[in-house]
């Protein structure tokens, strides 16, 4: 049984030799070896105090400054940089929610909106919210002297909350909530997850609606129509335990109340915690927001859904409208899937804080429809952008996706971070990526193409490997980089650019065109199987140059690439020639 924490503890290295941990199990064809923000001048307290916080002395509703005085708690527990907005010159999003003060006045009551590790909202052109994690107490942060944008809305007083406990959410008596909640219960320091007990959701006429049995290992779900195997949804996300019930579980319009058992959450330093009865009761909105065009999603319930798969689950299939999902910052343990969704973007508020994680492979669900963390079908104008999607398999555990598209039409990717190990993306279709992050290590840019990676980093992670298996058929192209550049973690050596295995895909295409690699590349480059490379085999480069720009000896590459000519690198240079006529967006 494996469990993950919010912050990976770093990639595994593998001592496998090369190709020790690769596609055995089976890909198609071949066997593979291997308080709230103010406004202008100042933002409101995130401390703890039950009085109002004090406006900080910052300009255009950046700077966060807590008064011990006013905050119950100094400033490094209850204001900037953890709990006020950001220091950019506009009015934002922290980076990172912050801890609210647990010493003051009030210090164990939540200010509006309060989630642990989920960034506080405040500040742009509308009121903010009250404060970040265990934020502010009865009373929201006050807006800043003569700022134009208010401060947060009052919190709610936690109601007999156990000792060490800072926060829940959803927040006790909460109302007009969204349907797809994680459950959240924020301790003064880290606890642990029990192995036994079934903490439920209970509906008002006491049946359960939703259970999670912290006794089993793994669990069922139907995920946008597909059945999928899931790891035990249970995770501890800094000193809060976060626990995911089955999706579709709750309903609008009801009244729930929560019961934790004893032994399903252990405090830090042992001791028992619980909850039952009516102390933990929330209400679901009355319906599903009825104009879907811009929908935001939010852990801490400030959206119109918690979760990127309950705004994907409410947009139509097919439907020529196109349709925007924000999501806040904040840590979603999630594996998401949807099929058929046409002119859709996703758009993270944070590139760095707005995550989706988890674990999904092939262990779990053995087939490429579902080992991935965010799986996708029959696409067309999707927009994924500003934001990271981490999938925690560890080395050794199968292949993981982290981001699966097929059969994508003009799909782009965009200022994303990607992360795994093995086969971290599968892409088919005519898709466009810029200026992402992809880190992985085995075959870790895959499928059939053809894709247009602009202005990328792609990173192998952990140990050395392959980073293209490219299976386009003969008269297409497969992967193409421009301007991109191939890194990898200190002391790896013995990378190649792409394999194949030609007896399979006589025709792969792989282009590197102006890149700069780094010394983790054989000097090869190129790993032929299946017998010599044909005269159909497409591995090409142009202008190589190490990582400090200086031109790459390529007089060793493989028998059977190419150095293109400067003709041919022109048109791998036009993303409309690589995909079929398609001009990405900018």
């Amino acid at each position: 049984m494996r469990w993950y924490f919010a912050q990976r503890l770093g990639w595994i290295s593998c001592a496998l030799a090369l190709g020790a941990c690769g596609n055995d199990a089976g890909d198609a064809a071949v066997s593979q070896p291997d308080g709230g923000a103010a406004g202008t001048h100042g933002a409101g307290l995130g401390g703890g105090s039950a009085a109002a916080g004090h406006a900080g002395t910052g300009t255009s509703g950046d700077s966060g400054g807590a008064r011990p005085s006013d905050g119950g708690a100094p400033a490094s527990n209850g204001g900037a940089p953890a709990g006020g907005a950001d220091t950019s010159t506009s009015a934002g999003t922290s980076a990172v929610g912050g801890r609210g003060s647990v010493g003051g006045t009030g210090g164990r009551e939540l200010g509006a909106g309060g989630v642990a590790n989920v960034s506080g909202r405040g500040g742009g052109t509308s009121a903010g919210r009250g404060g970040t994690s265990n934020g502010g107490g009865p009373i929201g942060g006050r807006g800043g002297t003569g700022g134009t944008n208010a401060g947060g809305g009052a919190g709610a007083p936690m109601v007999g909350l156990p000792d060490g406990v800072t926060a829940l959410f959803p927040a006790p008596n909460a109302t007009n909530l969204c349907k797809d909640p994680s459950l959240r219960i924020t301790f003064a320091k880290p606890p642990t997850l029990g192995k036994s007990g079934s903490v439920q959701v209970l509906d008002a006429a006491g049946k359960v609606a939703a259970s999670l049995d912290l006794g089993a290992q793994n669990v069922t779900d139907t995920i946008g129509g597909q059945s999928f195997t899931l790891e035990r949804r249970a995770y501890i996300d800094g000193n809060t335990a976060v626990l995911y019930f089955p999706s579709k579980g709750l309903a609008y319009g009801q009244t729930y109340t929560v019961n934790v058992p004893a032994g399903a959450i252990v405090p830090a330093g042992g001791g028992s915690f619980s909850l039952s009865g009516s102390s933990w009761r929330f209400s679901t909105a009355a319906a599903a927001p009825s104009n879907l065009a811009s929908v935001s999603v939010a852990l801490d319930g400030s959206g119109a859904f918690c979760s990127l798969q309950g705004a994907l689950d409410a947009l139509p299939s097919g439907g020529s409208a196109s349709n925007t999902i924000t999501l806040a910052p904040g840590h979603y343990y999630e594996v998401v899937y949807f099929k058929n969704k046409s002119n859709l973007t996703i758009h993270g508020q944070s590139r760095s804080d707005t995550v989706i994680r988890g674990t999904n492979n092939n262990d779990l669900n053995p087939s490429t429809k579902t080992r991935a963390l965010v799986g996708a079908d029959g696409a067309q104008n999707l927009i994924v952008e500003n934001l990271t999607i981490e999938n925690l398999t560890p080395q050794g555990g199968s292949q993981a996706e982290a981001l699966r598209l097929e059969s994508c039409t003009h799909c782009s990717v965009r200022d994303a971070d990607i992360r795994s190990l093995q086969d971290t993306l599968l892409w088919s279709g005519t898709l466009y990526a810029k200026n992402c992050f992809i880190a992985g290590n085995v075959d870790f840019i895959w499928g059939t193409g053809a894709a247009y990676f602009d202005h990328c980093e792609i990173k192998t992670v952990g140990r050395s490997g392959y980073v293209v298996q490219a299976r386009n058929a003969a008269g297409g192209y497969g992967y193409v980089f421009v301007d991109s550049k191939l890194t990898a973690d200190a002391g790896i050596t013995g990378s190649v650019l792409a394999r194949i295995d030609v007896s399979a895909y006589p025709a792969s295409h792989v282009a590197y065109v102006d890149c700069a690699i780094g010394s983790h590349i054989s000097r090869a480059g190129w790993l032929v199987t299946g017998g010599s490379p044909t005269s159909a085999l497409r591995f090409w480069e142009y202008q190589s140059t190490d990582l400090d720009g200086k031109p790459l000896d390529v007089s060793g590459r493989l028998a059977g690439s190419t150095q293109i000519s400067a003709s041919q690198a022109a048109t791998m240079r036009d993303p409309s020639a690589v995909l079929g006529g398609w001009q990405p967006p900018n």
